[in-house]
Formats: structure tokens, C-alpha cells, sequence
């Protein structure tokens, strides 16, 4: 049976979740990563028991954890992130989440974008870039040493968190990330890198930008993910990525012939959330993604 949920990425406001509770009741969410403390409390109240899955790190930290790092320090601080996050899960009753698993670097990694890319202007990311235009990755990312070096740091941490979250009710579920180089986890042989007790968030959005980067099929990709038996949740968002244009826009879920439908189909008898993670048009997203699973 699938969870549905909406994002709180895409909300601003008390009064626009309140708006989006009115028009579609059956309303519930996942709490993003942009959300700080004081907006967290001020909606509360309204999203109590309707919390599914959280989005780390929630609330807004001001990085993100980098569980690829080589520096004790910034595993130390990544571990006490996820920790405070997983306070709020639990408050929330909210038994996923969803993580970002590292970066190619040592160092700490801004949960602002504008301090993201000034890393991915720096030095430490040059050998990785294959597309300057949006720092995307190199299409041959996975046979670089430094690529090999800091995702066997990240999996050996992730999984001792993970089993740490587990103890607590809570699974982590792993998101792969759209391939900007310096990040971890694009692809879906990746998938098969992690220990088997491991679980993920299948960001299909993310997937469509990387199919054309690395230059696997998607549909195959997102059926054999899904088939691996460890896809707890998914991220559904569409962009208008075509190989040219690569962009991460989190745009509706029917937007551009985006083959939703299709992904629905192979994911709606699977014991797997699905998350709408998008930044505009709740309630008609909601209502599209109800008429994809009421087809047989």
C-alpha cells in the first residue's frame, strides 16, 4: 500500500499549507530540508498527524551532512545533524529518512546553494566536471580515484547511522543526487555499491537529468531500482531536461511529458511512499498523481 505526501519544500507560508489542507484534506507530508526551526514551529500544530517522511536535515542546518569526508570533525558534526533530525522525525511520527549521503570532499558543505557553488568553483572539484554549464558531472565520473575513495567513506558511515536510525523506528532512505560533480550517488549501478541492508529514496527527477548525463536507459533504470526490493520512498518531479537543457527544476509531476505515468505503474503495488517533491501546484499535483493510481 502506498503513503502519498506533499513536500514542504515548495511552501513558504503557514497559510499556504492551511490553503493546501482546505482544498485537498486527505493531505499529508514530508518535511524539507529548507525549513527552519521557527517556521517548523509555527506550522506544527497544523501538520500534526499528517507527517510521513523528513527530508534531512530538518530543521535547516546551516550544512549539510557530508558523510563522505575523510575529517573526523565533519562526521562527527554530520552524525549530530542526522541525530537532531531524527528527534524531529520521531516527534512528527515520521518513521523515513531521506538523506543526502556526501560530496566528493574533506570539507563542511553549505545547505545554501550559493555556497555550494562557490565550492564546486573551487579547485577541489575541477576533475570531476565534465559540463561547466551547471558544474555537471563527467561522464565518466565512477572511474576516478577520488570518486572510489570518498564513496567507500560515505557507505561506511551511512551504514552505521543507518543501523543507529533503525534501533530508534526510523529507516534511512538514500537519495540519489542529480549529477553535478562533486556529488555522490547519480547512477543506478551505484545502488548495488551499498551494503544490502541499506535502503533508499528513488528520486526520479534526479534519474531523468543523470540518464542523459551518464546515458542509461530511464524507465529500465527506475524498474530495476524499484525491483532491487530496497526503494522505501520516491521523489516524484519532473524538469525539462533533454540532454542539451540539464536542469534540476522540481517542476510539476506531469509537466513536459514526463513519463509519470509510467513510473507510477511500475511503483503503485510496492510498499513505497510517494513523495510529490515540488515546488509549485500541490493540490494539482496531488490530484494527478490520484488518477494515475486509480488506473489499472
Amino acid at each position: 500500500m502506498n503513503k502519498k505526501a506533499i513536500s514542504l519544500v515548495g511552501f513558504n507560508t503557514r497559510d499556504e499549507i492551511a490553503a493546501c489542507i482546505e482544498a485537498y484534506p486527505e493531505a499529508r507530508f514530508e518535511l524539507a530540508y529548507n525549513m527552519d526551526e521557527g517556521f517548523l514551529e509555527e506550522v506544527a500544530p497544523l501538520i500534526a498527524g499528517r507527517v510521513v517522511s523528513l527530508h534531512a536535515c530538518s530543521p535547516l542546518e546551516p550544512y549539510f551532512p557530508n558523510f563522505g569526508s575523510a575529517d573526523s570533525e565533519v562526521i562527527e558534526e554530520s552524525e549530530a545533524m542526522l541525530m537532531r533530525s531524527a528527534r524531529t522525525a520521531l516527534r512528527f511520527g515520521a518513521d523515513i529518512m531521506v538523506l543526502h549521503p556526501g560530496y566528493l570532499t574533506d570539507r563542511r558543505v553549505s545547505s545554501n546553494y550559493a555556497g555550494r557553488v562557490q565550492l564546486m568553483k573551487g579547485p577541489e572539484f575541477q576533475e570531476y566536471i565534465g559540463r561547466r554549464n551547471g558544474y555537471i558531472a563527467r561522464k565518466d565520473i565512477l572511474d576516478t580515484t577520488g570518486y572510489h575513495r570518498h564513496f567507500s567513506i560515505m557507505v561506511e558511515h551511512v551504514a552505521k547511522i543507518s543501523e543507529r536510525l533503525r534501533e530508534m523506528g526510523i529507516t534511512l532512505a538514500v537519495e540519489n543526487l542529480n549529477p553535478r560533480a562533486g556529488y555522490l550517488y547519480m547512477q543506478p549501478d551505484e545502488l548495488e555499491m551499498f551494503p544490502p541492508q541499506l535502503r533508499f529514496c528513488l528520486d526520479v527527477g534526479h534519474l531523468w537529468v543523470s540518464h542523459f548525463v551518464f546515458g542509461f536507459e530511464f524507465l529500465p533504470a527506475v524498474e530495476r531500482m524499484l525491483g532491487s526490493g530496497r526503494v522505501v520512498s520516491l521523489h516524484l518531479h519532473s524538469n525539462p531536461s533533454d540532454g542539451e537543457v540539464l536542469e534540476d527544476s522540481h517542476d510539476d509531476f506531469h509537466a513536459f511529458g514526463f513519463p509519470a505515468g509510467e513510473i507510477i505503474h511500475l511503483a503503485k503495488d510496492l510498499p513505497v511512499n510517494l513523495v510529490l517533491e515540488t515546488l509549485r501546484n500541490p493540490v494539482e499535483n496531488a490530484i494527478f498523481l490520484d488518477e494515475l493510481l486509480a488506473l489499472r
